[in-house]
């Protein structure tokens, strides 16, 4: 019987082996790397063309590096037309991750050959209209000033976006949140305000208890809930189910049916502000406080996370400390 052996290699010959593996695999991850810068500026230029232009290559070339990762990921990144690209649902996965990557990258380098360099890229933030007279916005201002280099694209809206399709860094959200797998910091408790027109109070017999707001008509948030809270001098609550048919998805809407005269209205202390003070509103039962709106910071988990988010965090926690 012959017994077959290992074939014993000589040193220097497993030390060119493995370097040779591994420049195989150091080239394959560049190639890689390279194919995912072409890929997030083919959705940055909305085309080829301007990908191949803006990177001084063929679009021969840049499609090649598409086809490459097509392939390798055995669906389609784009869904293509004669005018324009737009992204699969595979596309809009990989090109969260891919600009986040780059972008984590490109930071990296230049605070290794500058640490104390500005901070600088790109940060887009999505938030409610609520939030736009805020200590909130005060704070995004305070580290725009302060990091002048980093361009702020503020989404002004009062519907929950979703964030890795609409390749958001951070969220800033109001009210409930739902347990969906994204990072979550609370931030502050938003003061509201129970308010109505000076006419409607004329109108009607002198409120002095929680419980004659129950047979007035209010202006509802499309968001909330369909009670309010109202919280007494000795901290007791008192749940008051919202009468009216008016309902609205904008916290500016809400005060303007207040002015007008029409119904009660709780929103947010710092948009009526102004109003009550030159008497177009009049607080309700001041006495009572209306329960706070929790407001968050929401960012996407389990991705690469933008490495200003933390940043522009430890922005806001400051001014509302």
């Amino acid at each position: 019987m012959v017994l077959l052996g290992v074939i014993p290699i000589p040193c220097a010959q497993k030390a060119g082996i493995t370097a040779f593996i591994v420049q195989k695999i150091v080239s394959m991850l560049i190639d890689r790397l390279k194919s995912l810068g072409i890929f997030v500026e083919c959705v940055r230029q909305s085309s080829f063309r301007g990908a191949a232009r803006a990177l001084d290559m063929t679009p021969s070339a840049v499609g090649y590096h598409i086809k490459q990762l097509e392939a390798e990921l055995g669906q389609p990144l784009f869904y293509r037309s004669t005018r324009k690209l737009g992204l699969t649902d595979a596309g809009e996965r990989l090109f969260a991750s891919a600009e986040a990557m780059l972008g984590l990258a490109e930071t990296g380098l230049r605070q290794a050959a500058d640490p104390d360099a500005a901070l600088q890229g790109r940060l887009r933030i999505t938030l409610t209209s609520a939030m736009a007279q805020s200590p909130l916005a005060v704070g995004i201002a305070q580290f725009h000033r302060d990091h002048p280099q980093v361009a702020l694209d503020l989404h002004y809206s009062d519907t929950w976006e979703d964030l890795i399709v609409g390749r958001f860094d951070l969220a800033l959200r109001s009210g409930g949140m739902e347990d969906s797998g994204l990072k979550c910091r609370k931030l502050w408790d938003m003061p509201r305000v129970l308010v109505a027109s000076p006419s409607m109070l004329n109108e009607r017999a002198p409120l002095h208890r929680p419980e004659q707001l129950c047979d007035i008509p209010w202006i509802r948030f499309a968001k909330m809930a369909g009670h309010r809270v109202l919280v007494g001098p000795d901290g007791d609550e008192v749940h008051i189910p919202q009468a009216g048919n008016i309902t609205v998805n904008n916290i500016e809407a809400m005060a303007d049916f207040a002015r007008v005269g029409i119904a009660l209205a709780s929103p947010p202390t710092h948009v009526v502000a102004h109003d009550l003070a030159a008497g177009r509103l009049v607080e309700v039962l001041p006495e009572w406080q209306v329960a706070p709106i929790p407001v968050y910071a929401v960012w996407p988990g389990g991705a690469v996370e933008n490495p200003l988010t933390q940043r522009v965090l430890q922005a806001l926690v400051a001014q509302l400390s």
